[in-house]
């Protein structure tokens, strides 16, 4: 959520910390601070909240209470307006139909308002990255980042008759205020009225209607959905808002009346001669506190540290707790939003939390007993110590794939809609691309395996899939062969019949083999200590690669007998310039030329630039100068 440092100042009579150290507060007993930005006058904090704290901290009070409890600042509790109301406003008819989705719906008539693109809180509210839209949908936006309840308006004069919160009937449509028409489901809740669709509750508002410039009287929603049906809807029509969000996490319905109260305030700021009708407030079953009983030898035993009861008293006060004192137990009512304190572990959580997660001292865990090792994890490690022995890389390629037995609810990508049921495709896809830079990768044939799961319509099972692709031409040798001869080995090494057919095309050769068959022709595993595990090298980092294409130069020169390739290397390197990024020697012979033996040394060298698409002139260029210099040199010959 972003969160402006102005904003929250409001909560405050004393100046907050300034933002980096507020920011280094949050980081150590709150939340993660992901970005701290100047946004015009003001600082916006990119705060983390955590899905167990979103009943309370999607909003800058709920952020500005932990900065009061974190950092010893007394809070200013703002008093809800008072409205000054008119019996002459029509009160709304409210129908709740869906009582478990809808626990509490608020609604209110304001007569004789003035819409206008002019609002008093616009750079508020694009300070932290939202939209402003007319002085009255800006008004419910304010108090939703402001108190964490999202509101909506209604054009008072475009509803028909009663407003029912009821669920969609199966196949019933509504046009989105961005114009989009979906198709509900009965699980589907909505507000409608006697036409039809107004609003998919607690997810998106209804074009039929939308409050517009020419809207003179509007109807305000201050609800409570059920966080369930709201997330189910938002997640099936990928309607994810900030709306949305609040009520998915649940949010208290305590919040609604006030909400009503603070919006219709601003609403008639902006807005002078409006009149402002009677609440309906529809509430079946209100909320009451609850109380968590908390044994203080808890705090001790839970956190790893002696805590007072002075303590635990002062940090409970500070969240704006009460506290019944019984001596040595407390009985403890959160606020009303706290819907994340339950039980006495939650308790010492908060404690934990304020006194600071890195004040607290480190133990030792216990020793964990010794467990057999996995068989298939035994023996997948032994086979990739063969494969690599052999010259195999091993990839790791993606599960998800375009189509597959078991499809994706909610794919990311049409390209990752289901689970891959073989490896293989993928597999020769990989042996394609990295052939087309085994130069680049100083590579005469590419060998890569993958051990990993397939989802068959049979169901889940472990295959080892490995392939070969022989670049440089060797006599006797083919991608085939290599493949067979490795399926040979690795017989021999395991014990085991692999046997699968080898599939062979163009990018030379690739076998899958079900690797849980391999598995349970082996005896039981044996010890971590087999399997040889190394410690990687410290030094060891990752080096970017270029995203333009390479292009290769071979050049092959006559040099005297006693000249080492170390020197010729130098006086390719020297004169190649940065564009040289990898070379390779593929040929040594020697041969007497004249009466003189001489060396030959043949080398591929590979060009290339992080930055462009090299030209084949400037590549031209840099291969007559090693040419030159290498004239230049006594007895050498440039073949």
């Amino acid at each position: 959520m972003k969160v402006s440092y102005a904003w929250l100042q409001s909560y405050f009579t004393t100046a907050l910390p300034d933002a980096k150290k507020l920011e280094a507060l949050f980081n150590a007993h709150a939340f993660e601070v992901e970005g701290v930005e100047t946004v015009g006058g003001d600082i916006v904090l990119d705060v983390k909240t955590l899905a167990d704290r979103n009943h309370y901290a999607l909003c800058h009070r709920g952020i500005a209470r932990e900065a009061s409890a974190i950092a010893r600042l007394p809070l200013v509790k703002k008093p809800i307006p008072s409205i000054a109301i008119s019996t002459a406003v029509l009160v709304p008819k409210i129908i709740i139909a869906e009582a478990d989705l809808c626990r509490r719906y608020i609604a209110r008539r304001i007569e004789g308002v003035t819409v206008t693109d002019e609002s008093l809180f616009k750079t508020a509210l694009e300070t932290i990255g939202a939209r402003s839209i007319n002085n009255v949908v800006d008004a419910t936006n304010v108090v939703m980042f402001d108190i964490g309840q999202p509101l909506h308006a209604f054009d008072a004069d475009k509803i028909k008759g009663a407003i029912e919160i009821r669920k969609a009937f199966e196949g019933e449509t509504i046009t989105l205020l961005d114009g989009r028409e979906v198709v509900l489901k009965e699980s589907d809740l909505l507000i409608a009225d006697d036409e039809g669709p107004l609003v998919i509750a607690g997810v998106k508002g209804g074009k039929r209607a939308e409050v517009t410039t020419s809207t003179k009287n509007i109807i305000i929603e201050s609800a409570n959905f059920h966080p369930t049906t709201v997330r189910r809807t938002s997640t099936r029509l990928n309607l994810r808002n900030d709306s949305s969000k609040r009520f998915e996490n649940e949010i208290t319905p305590n919040l609604a009346l006030e909400a009503m109260e603070r919006v219709t305030a601003a609403i008639i700021e902006s807005s002078p001669k409006a009149l402002a009708g009677v609440i309906v407030d529809v509430y079946p079953k209100p909320v009451k506190p609850w109380t968590v009983s908390y044994e203080l030898k808890l705090a001790s035993e839970m956190i790893g540290i002696p805590v007072s009861k002075e303590t635990v008293l002062d940090i409970l006060g500070r969240l704006d707790f009460s506290i019944v004192d019984k001596g040595l137990v407390l009985d403890i009512t959160p606020p009303l939003d706290r819907l994340d304190i339950q039980i006495p572990e939650d308790i010492s959580d908060e404690l934990a939390r304020l006194i600071g997660y890195a004040d607290l001292p480190g133990k030792d865990t216990p020793e964990v007993p010794r467990v057999a090792i996995d068989k298939t994890f035994y023996w997948a490690e032994r086979v990739k110590n063969i494969l690599v022995a052999q010259g195999f890389s091993e990839t790791l390629l993606y599960t998800l794939v375009p189509k597959g037995a078991f499809e994706i609810l909610y794919p990311l990508a049409s390209d990752k809609a289901a689970l891959r049921e073989c490896i293989s495709p993928k597999l020769i896809d990989s042996l394609v691309v990295n052939s087309r830079n085994a130069d680049l990768l100083s590579l005469d044939a590419i060998k890569i395996f993958e051990i990993g799961k397939v989802f068959p319509s049979g169901g889940e099972k472990t295959v080892l899939t490995f392939g070969v692709s022989q670049i440089k031409k060797k006599k006797g040798v083919t991608a085939e062969s290599v493949v067979r001869d490795v399926l040979a080995t690795l017989e021999k090494e395991i014990g085991a019949v692999f046997g699968s057919d080898v599939e062979v095309g163009e990018y030379g050769a690739v076998v899958e083999v079900d690797f849980d068959a391999v598995v349970a022709q082996c005896i039981q595993s044996g010890t971590v200590a087999d399997l040889q595990f190394e410690i990687l090298p410290k030094g060891l980092k990752y080096k970017p690669f270029s995203h333009y294409p390479f292009m290769t130069r071979d050049i092959a020169v006559f040099v005297p007998k006693e000249v080492e390739n170390s020197f010729v290397l130098k006086v390719i390197t020297d004169n190649a310039g940065d564009l040289l990024v990898k070379y390779r020697l593929f040929d040594v012979f020697t041969k007497t030329i004249d009466g003189v033996e001489k060396t030959s040394y043949a080398y591929r060298l590979i060009f290339q630039s992080f930055e462009r698409t090299l030209l084949e002139a400037e590549v031209a260029t840099i291969m007559e100068t090693i040419t030159t210099v290498m004239h230049a040199q006594t007895g050498w010959q440039v073949r």
